[in-house]
This record gives structure tokens, C-alpha cells and sequence, in this order.
């Protein structure tokens, strides 16, 4: 990214008016929350839910979800009503920029392994027939990718090889940590937690549903749909998310490094950063509406809480008990 396009991101705000944002903000984060605890008290409160593989991946994106719904959203909805990030300290800018960043980052991380790990468990699950397999082909790499997230954006966020500025005048304190303007380390962070993963995302979702069609037309064996369906739909499903929000991004910093001017689609890329905030705040929704038995429960809790609140129960009364007409009509008045 060249000097100048850096300049303008860093001394911008998105067109949007601040009322506009808060509004949209708030009206997504409340229900998203909702939907993310009742979720994980779900998935997390069944045993063999909890230990079901094609789980694993699910509960840690809704956890990292749900710390940016409580982190994230607050301090950006405060930014709006106080016009500026306050309190002004260095921690403060660190912390958003942590969560900002570092968890949505590495939610794309752990969507990524998703989408590789998805073809395992429908098309080769003899890999994780006993539980060393287990161990080396499911948890390590889960292991080894949060570790990698955590030092990597823990290190160049607090301990960063360079010296940074914080603008308290934009969101996010101009979401620009200074190891973004570095060469080497800026094009690894959208060249590979941005572009690659987005492709990895892409490609092997793709190549999971020519896999299934094929599978079901050629194979002999009956392919058990139903039983693979779920896990499928709620991959894709949010996948999906995750790509409608994000390819803007990535093709615009391509055609950046690839000689875009830097006064051509500024106001764009900043709407496109601005709306990548639904993919944390809509992926409980999508997550939900992946699993049909838990939204059929879900409904039936809303339903059922209704039913109770339209009951009314009569009032008998006794002649002895009769109320004072007089008196009820002067405290009425």
C-alpha cells in the first residue's frame, strides 16, 4: 500500500452518518448476542453435542463471536455517542485493535481449517477412526492455529516492532496498527489472512459440493445425506457469510497492488470495511438457521413464553368483596 493510500484511510470516516451506524449496530448486536448464548448453552450443554468433531470449529468461532459482540460493538457504539474514543489512552486503542483485528482475523483463520477439515470428516472420516488419528488430524491443528492467531496478533499489537500512533478521532482509533504499514508484514496480513484464506474458504467449499454431486452419481454405495446434510449446510452457510463481505475487500486491495489509483474507490473500501461487522453479528443467526432443531426449540420457548403472557385468569368475585365503584372512578380520574 503506497504512502498516500495510507494517509487517506488513516484520516477518513466513512460517509454514513454516525445516528445511521449506531442504529444499525445496536438492532443486530442485542439479538446477536442472544442468539450466540443460546447456541453455545446448547452445544455446550449436551455431552454428545459438545464432543461431536464437526462441532469443535463451530463452538470456538461462536466464542470469538461473541467476545467481539461484547468488546467490539460497545466500543464502537461508545465512539459514536461520545464523538471521539474515550478515554484517550494508548490500552484503550490496543484492546479494540486486539478484537477488531486479532478475532475477526482469526475467526477467518478457523473458517478456513473448517472448510479443509469438512472433506475429512464426510469423505476420508477413517483418519480419525482412533484417537491418536484424532488427536494429530483434529485437535492439533486447531491447537496449533489458535497459538499461532494469539502470539502473532499479541505481539504486533503490544510489542510491535515499530512505534504507534493513535488517531482518538475515528472508529477504531483508524484501525491501523503501525506493523500494518510495514511491507513485509502488511502483505502478510492481507495477503494471507485476508486473500488466502478467503480462497481457501472459497476453493474448498466449492469443491465440497462438486464432491458430494459426484459422490452421490457415481459411487455405489448409498451416500447417507441426511447425515451429512447439517454439516454441510452450516458450512456453507456461513462461509458464504464470510465471502459476501469479504471478496469487496480483497479484490480492492488487489487492484491497490496492482495500480489502482488511491483516490478510486476510497469511499467504497471504507463501506466494505463497515460491513464486514455482519459477519460476526450475523454468523449466530446463520449458525442457527443451520440447525432446524435447535431454531424449532428456539420457537417453541418464544411461542410458549406468549401462550403464558395471554392467559388471563378470572376474577372471581363475591359480593362481600365487591369493589367501591366511587372510590375506583376518583383514583381514575
Amino acid at each position: 500500500m503506497s504512502d498516500n493510500q495510507t494517509v487517506s484511510f488513516q484520516s477518513t470516516e466513512i460517509s454514513w452518518s454516525r445516528p445511521l451506524r449506531f442504529w444499525l449496530l445496536i438492532a443486530f448486536d442485542i439479538p446477536s448476542i442472544i442468539c450466540s448464548l443460546f447456541i453455545l448453552d446448547h452445544l455446550l450443554s449436551s455431552r454428545t453435542l459438545r464432543h461431536d468433531l464437526h462441532n469443535h470449529t463451530i463452538i470456538i468461532l461462536l466464542l470469538l463471536v461473541l467476545v467481539f459482540q461484547l468488546t467490539d460493538i460497545p466500543l464502537y457504539l461508545d465512539f459514536i455517542l461520545k464523538g471521539r474514543v474515550e478515554p484517550q489512552t494508548p490500552s484503550r486503542c490496543l484492546i479494540w485493535w486486539l478484537v477488531d483485528l486479532g478475532f475477526y482475523n482469526t475467526a477467518a483463520i478457523v473458517l478456513a481449517w473448517a472448510s479443509i477439515e469438512r472433506h475429512i470428516l464426510i469423505f476420508h472420516i477413517q483418519w480419525l477412526s482412533s484417537k491418536r488419528q484424532c488427536f494429530f488430524f483434529h485437535y492439533i491443528p486447531l491447537v496449533i492455529l489458535l497459538m499461532y492467531a494469539t502470539i502473532y496478533y499479541t505481539v504486533l499489537i503490544f510489542f510491535p516492532p515499530c512505534k504507534q500512533t493513535y488517531d482518538y478521532t475515528l472508529p477504531v482509533c483508524s484501525a491501523t496498527p503501525c506493523y500494518l504499514l510495514d511491507p513485509a508484514l502488511g502483505i502478510w496480513e492481507m495477503g494471507v489472512h485476508g486473500c488466502l484464506c478467503t480462497l481457501i474458504i472459497a476453493f474448498f467449499n466449492i469443491t465440497l459440493l462438486i464432491r458430494v454431486v459426484l459422490h452421490q452419481k457415481r459411487s455405489r454405495r448409498i451416500f447417507h445425506w441426511k447425515k451429512y446434510r447439517k454439516m454441510i449446510s452450516q458450512l456453507l452457510l456461513i462461509s458464504m457469510l464470510y465471502l459476501l463481505f469479504n471478496l469487496p475487500i480483497m479484490i480492492i486491495w488487489m487492484a491497490r497492488n496492482c495500480g489502482l489509483l488511491a483516490d478510486v474507490g476510497v469511499e467504497e473500501q471504507f463501506v466494505a470495511f463497515f460491513l464486514t461487522y455482519w459477519v460476526m453479528l450475523l454468523l449466530p443467526m446463520v449458525s442457527l438457521f443451520s440447525l432446524p432443531h435447535l431454531k424449532k426449540n428456539l420457537m417453541r420457548l418464544v411461542c410458549n413464553r406468549k401462550t403464558q403472557q395471554a392467559i388471563v385468569f378470572p376474577l372471581k368475585i363475591t359480593p362481600n368483596a365487591a369493589p367501591d365503584v366511587h372510590n375506583t372512578m376518583k383514583h381514575t380520574k
